[in-house]
């Protein structure tokens, strides 16, 4: 991604700010999808054009990325990230409309993301200095980007003068968005402390991070026994439906679950916690062990209720283990089941179990990806005609060189298979090995760590 963008030219004469429309993104590069709401999109193309909201969402996504990495803890997982990135790109987008219209700063309004965002981030317990570091991060990264489009865009009599302006308010739509956090973070942490969902957030992280808690105050504030069999999920809305939260959905979905689990075993207790304005996570436990019926019931469940979610709900189960330290496992196996989830990016129920191999290979990314390559070589180049060689070839060596059966899962002719695998064998510039445990390896590598 370059620091400006591409840009369309803007004929001499326009007024201040009408360069904005000429905003493009990168040219050739993969184009992240608007993370925020549909009405803040449809708002900002009215207003700016799909040009430079393409551009927000492009330079949104960049900056999310250096938040993720200059401070981990306000983009941490894949939840954390994207609601990082749904609350920088409607901000990026209210400054580059005000910054077009001419908007004075006091009538800057905070975006409904940015608000969930900043919740999010008070239920996380993140720091308000986190925070602010952050916004300050994504404004320069923004800002930088916006400097670089203008001197292509604007002629040079009225640089000095446009490139004041930019600064001038940017700057102070920054300063009014960050008052306007701090006064909400403040407000909100003071709700959120007082309430009981805090008191058993507190208590699960200490069990989480290993420290020692007492069974009765366990049992009293989680309503779980220490030492009966847990297994936990982490739930999620890929985005908000019918007017609601986005973890409404997730919310919802952990209910049931609860309830249905009730209903089949009636020993069974439950927690639901909600960590934040997209995520949900959850324990059932039982006093023995779980049979593989009960567990098997409850992964089907979970992809029936999952299918009818509005907006597109993951679950990620971890699996059933026994005492404190299985609470603890279980809901860090459900973690890593959630990061494969959302990286092949289709909402439903997911367990451990299923995505084990994938999580062991994608452990180290680098690692892996530098592994992909080498085994795929040219095969392994982005774009959806690649991707298509690489997963019927993944299903065809995983039902056994059958071109019928991976057809049959890809909806497609079996000569289609035929073609798609030839054309593969061309790209590597080999025939398909005898033994091809690495060539499987890497294909499903590719699942998750798109080349």
């Amino acid at each position: 991604m370059s620091e400006a963008g591409e840009v369309a030219e803007v004929g001499a004469g326009t007024s201040a700010g009408e360069w904005l429309l000429g905003l493009r993104p990168d040219d050739g590069a993969d184009r992240p999808s608007p993370a925020s709401s549909p009405a803040t999109v449809a708002e900002a193309v009215a207003d700016l054009g799909d040009g430079p909201v393409a551009w927000a969402v492009e330079t949104a996504a960049g900056a999310a990325e250096k938040c993720a990495r200059q401070s981990p803890e306000v983009a941490a997982g894949p939840v954390g990230l994207r609601t990082a990135r749904r609350s920088v790109e409607a901000c990026c987008i209210a400054i580059l409309r005000g910054l077009l219209n001419d908007t004075p700063p006091e009538l800057i309004a905070v975006p409904p993301e940015a608000v969930d965002g900043n919740r999010d981030l008070v239920h996380r317990g993140v720091s308000l200095d986190r925070i602010l570091r952050a916004v300050w991060t994504s404004h320069v990264h923004t800002y930088e980007r916006l400097l670089a489009a203008l001197r292509l865009l604007v002629e040079a009599d009225r640089r000095p003068d446009e490139s004041e302006r930019v600064a001038r308010l940017s700057f102070a739509y920054v300063e009014q968005l960050t008052t306007a956090f701090t006064t909400q973070y403040a407000t909100e942490r003071e709700h959120w402390a007082g309430s009981r969902t805090a008191a058993r957030r507190t208590l699960v992280e200490d069990l989480l991070t290993g420290r020692h808690a007492d069974p009765v105050t366990v049992e009293k504030t989680l309503g779980l026994d220490l030492g009966h069999h847990h297994m936990a999920a982490v739930l999620w809305s890929a985005a908000s439906a019918d007017g609601q939260g986005p973890a409404a959905p997730a919310h919802r979905l952990a209910a049931d679950l609860a309830a249905d689990l009730v209903g089949v075993s009636r020993a069974v207790r439950s927690l639901v916690l909600p960590t934040g304005t997209s995520e949900v996570w959850a324990w059932f436990s039982w006093p023995r062990e779980p049979s593989a019926d009960l567990l098997s019931l409850i992964r089907e469940e979970s992809k029936e209720r999952t299918a009818h979610c509005p907006g597109g709900v993951y679950a990620a189960l971890g699996p059933p283990a026994r005492g404190e330290e299985g609470f603890r496992a279980s809901h860090l196996a459900a973690r890593e089941t959630q990061r494969v989830a959302q990286a092949l990016g289709a909402p439903g129920a997911y367990a451990y179990a299923d995505v084990a191999v994938l999580s062991l290979l994608t452990a180290d990314a680098q690692h892996a990806e530098r592994y992909m390559r080498e085994v795929l070589g040219p095969l392994a180049v982005p774009g959806p005609k690649a991707a298509a060689l690489r997963e019927t070839l993944r299903l065809y060596l995983a039902h056994g060189r059958s071109r019928s059966l991976a057809a049959e899962e890809l909806f497609v002719a079996p000569t289609t298979v035929a073609y798609r695998v030839k054309r593969a064998e061309e790209l590597m510039g080999r025939p398909l090995p005898q033994d091809h445990l690495s060539l499987r390896l890497a294909l499903e590598i590719s699942r998750i760590i798109t080349p």
